[in-house]
């Protein structure tokens, strides 16, 4: 019988450890070939998507997936560079998100990650670690690796509690693989929502500029907003304008959350930032404040719970002089305003001031047109109707001298009225007439504006008649005197008589000016304080003249006189 084959001991050993490290050889390239496959189905995952919100996702799930972590998640830093924006997290369930009551804001370990890869056996162990809130899960390894998009950090990755025990070398290498991945795939879907922003904008501020020209100036401000807060991600918009009053800005529009209480009123500017963009011009982003922060809160942001929302001022120029501000914020919570979005604001802005230039130029052609149309009435009613009236009245007067007695009354009657409709004429003549300027509106057609808006007041219209050379006298300070005092007078009116019909004549002689005002009130009540009527006396006093009141249960008529300066015009010291 043969022998069996043996091996002597000492080379049986060397061949069984080759064996063995082959196997272990073999086994590793295996394990790494399965790892660079995941590696390969992650970045997959993450650069076939488009859309930043997914892709934000896809990556802190991939990222999990890779070294089979239990919670992983993806943190955004703020555009100012101070804590977290944005906080994707994978693992935990929507209980132990609510247990914990916020989400981590970036400080701490977290924080440390910006700089350089972190990779940890227990977190608590780390002098860094801020520990762990209420009800937080426990977690021992961890490993971060930030994100980096052009050379800046646009974020964390952020990994816990490995299920192998901890985090490797080989870890950190495959998702700091990952990670420029990842970067790429940002950068793409970033400047795709970057262009389609710029898209989305340039559409909306030619539909918007075409809404802005259908609308008069009055309704712009609201119409602008309106286009604006249903085309845009904000939750309140607002259009500001320097106010009537020193140091405060007008809110000439307002929409959206919170609206209500600033639509139409005036704020102090020193609570704005809006005021600094009007003074410069320069458009600007305020960055969300958290709550407790010792800044007070700007009236055209909104806030929750003591924190502030992002916002973005933009400057509201026509090339000159910066009209407006328009303020659009998102509640606390939201993404924070991009340059992009300051971009695309400015050249809205921009192309707004345009339309509403247009708009407002519009309408003052078309009051041009309307006054024209006013001058070329008034010029016939005075240059034909008039005179044909005014000759009719003398045909008439003619006939009246050599009528029999029966029928002269009738005919001074009838010159009479024709008298009366010429005065009316006259009236309307003066009202349609535009003036050249505010500054140099005709004493007739400062009276009769004033007479026009105390009419709305009434139950009837204001009755003016002017007799004599009125706009030849009553000129310069002369007509400042003359109207104030029919405004005062109107005003007493309407505040005190309970009058349904009132009328003021105007009349200049060869001596005197006199203002008459008359109504069918109940008089003038003797608990009225009479501060007003003394001023008017001591204004016709210093003048050289006089003022009579004569009231009663059945009216009341005022008569201001005063004497024609002696140069013959209205200045006077």
């Amino acid at each position: 019988m043969t022998d069996a084959i043996s091996f002597p001991d000492l080379p049986r050993s060397e061949l069984d450890r080759t064996i063995e490290e082959l196997i272990a050889r073999a086994n590793e390239v295996k394990q790494s070939q399965g790892r660079l496959r995941a590696l390969l189905r992650a970045t997959q995952a993450v650069v076939e998507e488009i859309d930043l919100g997914v892709v934000l996702r896809r990556i802190a799930e991939a990222a999990v997936e890779l070294v089979d972590a239990e919670y992983g998640a993806l943190g955004v830093i703020a555009p100012d560079g101070h804590g977290l924006e944005a906080f994707i997290h994978v693992g935990m369930g929507p209980g132990a998100v609510d247990r914990i009551g916020h989400l981590p804001e970036g400080h701490g370990l977290l924080g440390a990650v910006i700089a350089d890869p972190i990779r940890l056996e227990r977190i608590a162990e780390d002098s860094r670690s801020a520990g762990f809130p209420a009800g937080h899960p426990q977690m021992d390894g961890f490993l971060g690796v930030p994100v980096r998009v052009r050379g800046a950090v646009f974020g964390n990755l952020y990994l816990t509690n490995p299920r192998r025990g901890h985090f490797t070398e080989e870890d950190e290498q495959l998702v700091q693989a990952l990670a420029t991945s990842a970067a790429y795939a940002i950068d793409h879907a970033r400047i795709l929502v970057e262009a389609r922003t710029r898209e989305r904008w340039t559409t909306s501020s030619a539909e918007i500029a075409v809404a802005l020209a259908d609308t008069d100036a009055e309704r712009a401000y609201g119409t602008l907003a309106d286009e604006l807060i249903s085309r845009s991600d904000a939750q309140l918009l607002s259009i500001l304008i320097p106010g009537s009053a020193p140091g405060t800005i007008h809110v000439a529009a307002a929409r959206g959350e919170g609206s209500a209480r600033l639509d139409g009123i005036d704020v102090r500017a020193a609570t704005t930032l809006a005021v600094d963009v009007l003074d410069s011009g320069t458009s600007m982003i305020a960055a969300p404040v958290p709550a407790g922060a010792e800044r007070e809160a700007d009236p055209f942001s909104l806030t929750q719970g003591g924190a502030t929302g992002p916002a973005i001022y933009i400057a509201l120029t026509d090339g000159r002089v910066v009209w407006g501000v328009l303020v659009a914020a998102r509640e606390p919570g939201g993404p924070s305003f991009t340059p992009t979005d300051l971009e695309v604001g400015i050249d809205l802005g921009e192309r707004i001031s345009v339309a509403l230039a247009l708009a407002r130029a519009r309408e003052d052609q078309q009051r041009v047109l309307m006054l024209e149309d006013r001058g070329r009435i008034a010029r016939d009613l005075h240059d034909h109707v008039i005179q044909d009236l005014f000759g009719t009245g003398l045909e008439l007067q003619s006939l009246a001298s050599t009528a029999p007695a029966k029928d002269r009354r009738r005919l001074d009657d009838a010159v009479h009225r024709l008298d009366d409709v010429i005065a009316q004429i006259r009236k309307i003549v003066f009202a349609l007439t535009p003036p050249a300027s505010d500054s140099s509106a005709s004493a007739r057609h400062r009276v009769l504006d004033i007479a026009a808006d105390a009419s709305k007041a009434l139950p009837h219209p204001v009755d003016v008649a002017f007799s004599g050379p009125v706009d030849l006298f009553v000129n310069g300070e002369l007509a400042d005197d003359v109207t104030a005092v029919v405004r005062e007078l109107l005003s007493n009116v309407i505040k005190h008589s309970g009058a349904a019909d009132a009328a003021v004549t105007i009349t200049v002689d060869d001596a005197d000016i006199r203002v008459d005002v008359t109504d069918d009130g109940i008089g003038i009540p003797a608990d009225v304080h009479r501060s007003g009527l003394s001023n008017l006396t001591a204004r016709a006093a210093a003048l050289g003249g006089t003022m009579d009141v004569t009231s009663s249960a059945n009216g009341t008529r005022v008569g201001w006189r005063i004497p024609i300066p002696d140069d013959g015009g209205g200045e006077h010291e």
